[in-house]
């Protein structure tokens, strides 16, 4: 992934961490997902997967809440 797109997926994180219940979960599987991803839609689609699996619905929420603030991040 190149430096400007995960400079996006941390910024977008650290814009909506004090909105979340599990920011730490959150920011440890999005650090992964970085290292594991060729591209932003690549990590997007991962992210969403991963969310998805989640039986918790709180940190499902947090998921989507912080894949939402990337998504209106992105360029058009």
């Amino acid at each position: 992934m190149q430096e400007a797109e995960a400079k996006l997926v941390r910024d977008s994180f650290s814009s909506v961490m004090p909105y979340l219940a599990y920011p730490q979960e959150l920011r440890s599987l999005i650090e992964r997902m970085l290292g594991e991803s060729a591209g932003i839609e690549v990590f997007i689609e991962g992210l969403r997967q991963a969310i998805s699996a989640e039986a918790d619905t709180t940190r499902k929420t947090d998921g989507q809440i912080f894949l939402n603030e990337l998504r209106r991040r992105l360029p058009k």
